[in-house]
């Protein structure tokens, strides 16, 4: 089992991540290579999630890993996201400054980029919120039972994965997996393929590669000029990930598992 306490060198390593996206990507912008410039922070800013992942539940991955020590498709699209549009937003203010741009920081937002962000928020807040009654709500013993041994035959040892109400859990971080993106997350359906979340993962894969296509074509035009705005967003985009994430939730609000005798409230008994 990895040791998930925090230790000194993630401590300088995030300050040497802090470092390198300063000072590397204002080098880079003087020197007018913004995309590197930008390739460069994308990076740090990936590095610096690792880091504090790693450091805070022992894995690489573990900024999207919640509370129930799995993946967490939300996590996931929101850290994707971040990353991407405060990278942009981070090499377009550096290179502002480097060629003595007199509002360097007045870049603006496009409107349809804060709905995008917001919608991201509201469904990370959102998802445990829904997930929240259902750990309370009784199960079906035999349904329980049955996902738990199928789990164990794709892979989850039993003993290492439980039920937490109507909510299947895992005993650690270091159980955690990226299969958990597409898969359910009751005792009804985490055995089998969700294809509401495999849809949101498709939809944030596309719409997250667009937009970077559209902030690699805004820095290769304005090299040694200044970026006065982030690249627009088009309203089908905004709505191809607002009807996903609707899905998504609605998904998540659904029963996917036979009702069965309450619990007392307590640690999740695993078998």
């Amino acid at each position: 089992m990895p040791n998930p306490s925090w230790k000194i060198w993630h401590t300088a390593g995030l300050f040497v991540i802090v470092v390198a996206i300063l000072a590397g990507t204002r080098w880079l912008a003087e020197t007018q290579h913004l995309m590197a410039g930008w390739y460069l922070s994308m990076l740090a800013l990936v590095a610096f999630l690792f880091v504090c992942g790693h450091g805070i539940t022992g894995r690489p991955l573990g900024a999207l890993i919640d509370a129930r020590n799995v993946m967490s498709l939300a996590r996931f699209q929101m850290a994707a996201w971040t990353v991407l549009v405060l990278s942009g937003y981070l090499t377009a203010a550096l290179s502002n400054i480097a060629i003595g741009s007199g509002t360097a920081l007045d870049i603006a937002v496009p409107s349809e980029l804060w709905l995008l962000m917001g919608i991201s928020t509201t469904s990370l807040v959102a998802s445990p919120l829904i997930l929240s009654t259902k750990a309370n709500q009784g199960a079906d013993p035999g349904e329980t039972m049955r996902t738990l041994e199928r789990l164990d035959q794709q892979g989850d040892a039993l003993g290492t994965v439980g039920a937490q109400g109507q909510l299947v859990i895992n005993d650690s971080p270091a159980r955690a997996r990226l299969s958990d993106l597409f898969t359910g997350e009751e005792v009804g359906n985490a055995a089998h393929l969700d294809l509401a979340r495999m849809q949101m993962f498709f939809f944030t894969l596309v719409t997250i590669a667009a937009y970077a296509a559209m902030l690699a074509h805004t820095f290769g035009l304005l090299a040694g000029k200044p970026v006065t705005e982030l690249p627009a967003i088009g309203q089908g985009m905004v709505a191809l990930i607002g009807i996903s994430h609707a899905g998504y939730l609605v998904g998540k609000a659904v029963p996917h598992s036979k009702p069965g005798p309450v619990v007392a409230s307590g640690p999740p008994v695993l078998p």
